[in-house]
């Protein structure tokens, strides 16, 4: 077992040793965003975060940039949801990591509610997709549990509703 915190060792680099070094099993890390990949030797065959899983649970979890982390040798996915070698891998998620940089500074804190603001109205013009986005918030939710219930990759869904945070119409916290 391997054991570490991502605030010392990077992800990418862990990622990098792991995919490298051919290991199979988990590779777990302790956070709010965190989550789960499971590794066959040279690829990740799932990944799994809050209830996203696949391609919108690898978008979450390259997003770290701290928490505790924990490779567990040998251990079997529940399903497989994902085939990338180590390549493909690591390049998605340096891309991935880059777009969540600007995300993060207006969405920092997941635990905290999203929510109307006064300056919302139901004339307000929306597309059908940030109209999607936009039925996710009842007053209440964390930021975290509405990602999760979108189903949806969390960038897209953050993505959609940046523009309304930005003007106010929405807020988090």
């Amino acid at each position: 077992m391997v054991r570490g915190d991502l605030a010392i060792f990077p992800l990418l680099s862990v990622m990098q040793m792991l995919l490298s070094s051919g290991r199979a099993g988990r590779f777990s890390v302790e956070h709010p965003r965190g989550g789960a990949l499971w590794l066959d030797p040279g690829e990740v065959i799932h990944a799994q975060a809050g209830n996203l899983s696949g391609e919108a649970a690898l978008q979450m979890l390259a997003s770290l940039d701290g928490g505790q982390f924990q490779f567990e040798p040998n251990l079997i996915p529940p399903s497989r949801t994902l085939a990338l070698r180590r390549d493909a891998t690591l390049r998605r998620m340096l891309d991935d990591n880059e777009a969540w940089i600007v995300l993060l500074r207006s969405f920092p804190d997941w635990e905290k509610p999203v929510r109307f603001t006064a300056r919302w109205n139901d004339s307000q013009p929306v597309t059908r997709n940030q109209y999607r986005a936009l039925s996710l918030i009842p007053d209440g939710v964390a930021l975290r549990t509405l990602l999760d219930r979108s189903g949806l990759p969390p960038r897209q869904v953050l993505d959609t509703l940046k523009p309304f945070l930005t003007a106010g119409l929405i807020e988090v916290g």
